[in-house]
């Protein structure tokens, strides 16, 4: 009975991990068709920042209010709710016009808040099937689904044009049948989870490791998302302004390199001593900022590549570290309550600095935009580190 407890806590976790990497996903699906969606509309980058930051509008209006739900709902339910939210912003995607777009990211953003406060304590609750807490492997675990999910989205809804066409129609199918897959192994969980308390809405929480360490674990966050959604949202024009890349393929193989190098990352570097995983990771993130800024002044791509991996890296390592902190000082009954308020943090990221270097790039140039953007963002992650020491 015991080994039979222990295989189901195993399962519940990788189905977690699962569906957690496959709505994370389907945000990217759309990222190597801005350049489809330029055309078609006519905007530049200052409206693909815009149209990629209505996600982070709609995590921003559900986390508050919902992300803490799961603790008193269910894990898996709210799983599913998420789902289900993704699968309706996907049929809008299908839907011609700029409205719908904003509409479906902004829907696409409220199931990622589902998402990322209830899978992680998904996760953890499934890995302590025997009463251990394992707040490392979790982190590990969610953030390599997290941005495995990101990565793969990406790199996928490219294949899916290169080998159909339809652009506007093709991919959105393709992560459609994703997403049904995956509600079916949720949804049974779901079904099997018991009467928890009712429909409860609880806000964000701070954890037993004190407000300090809280906000800097949130600090760490928005660092991260904000390095990683630069690939994601101007990643291929500056691939193609700057180095003359205009493939389809380059932005996707980028993005995804560097979720991918972050993901392994996390993997390889998961037994180094807390203390050694902290200092590497600020140190690769610096690194790879001064990096990048050498390969946009000499216009030297493999420089570029290598700054976006060591950067990758060095954002999965801080991003994962901020996790830990936060799983490892919650309460099982206060677990989604306290990633909600971390996440909601974090994807601050993902939406003001996007949009203030897509200024600043238009102001002053790609070169000095990006210097200005990777001096504050690493003060950011130094400020963010010693306040989770």
């Amino acid at each position: 009975m015991e080994q039979r407890n222990n295989r189901k806590g195993l399962g519940s976790s990788w189905i977690a991990a699962w569906c957690f990497t496959i709505i994370m996903a389907s945000v990217t699906v759309t990222t190597p068709l801005w350049q489809y969606y330029e055309k078609r509309y006519g905007f530049g980058s200052t409206g693909v920042s815009v149209a990629f930051g209505a996600m982070a509008v709609g995590v921003f209006m559900a986390l508050p209010l919902l992300g803490g739900l799961s603790d008193s709902w269910g894990r898996f339910r709210v799983m599913s709710v998420a789902i289900v939210i993704d699968l309706m912003a996907t049929a809008i995607l299908l839907i011609p016009g700029i409205a719908p777009l904003l509409l479906a990211r902004v829907l696409q953003g409220c199931a990622v808040a589902l998402t990322v406060s209830s899978a992680p304590p998904a996760i953890s609750e499934g890995l302590s099937y025997d009463g251990r807490s394992r707040p490392e492997l979790t982190a590990s675990i969610s953030t390599v689904a997290n941005l495995g999910g990101l990565g793969f989205g990406s790199l996928l809804s490219a294949i899916v044009v290169a080998a159909v066409g339809n652009p506007f129609i093709a991919p959105f199918l393709a992560f459609a049948i994703l997403l049904c897959a995956s509600l079916i192994p949720c949804a049974r969980i779901a079904a099997s989870e018991g009467n928890r308390r009712s429909f409860h809405v609880r806000l964000p929480k701070v954890p037993d490791g004190g407000l300090r360490s809280y906000l800097g674990a949130g600090l760490c966050g928005l660092v991260s998302f904000a390095a990683f959604s630069v690939y994601a949202s101007l990643g291929p024009g500056i691939l193609a302004d700057t180095f003359a890349m205009r493939s389809t393929f380059a932005g996707p193989i980028l993005y995804c390199s560097v979720m991918a190098c972050s993901a392994v990352g996390q993997l390889v570097l998961m037994r180094l001593q807390t203390a050694r995983r902290r200092m590497t990771g600020m140190g690769l993130f610096v690194v790879g900022f001064a990096l990048l800024f050498l390969a946009l002044c000499e216009h030297m791509l493999i420089v570029f590549i290598i700054a976006s991996l060591l950067l990758g890296l060095g954002s999965g390592l801080i991003l994962a570290e901020a996790s830990r902190v936060v799983t490892a000082h919650s309460h099982r009954e206060t677990a989604a309550a306290s990633q909600a308020g971390f996440f909601m943090m974090g994807y601050v990221g993902m939406i003001i600095p996007i949009i203030v270097l897509a200024s600043l790039i238009g102001a002053v140039g790609t070169t000095t935009a990006f210097a200005i953007t990777g001096t504050v963002l690493s003060l950011l992650a130094a400020a963010g580190m010693a306040a989770t020491s």
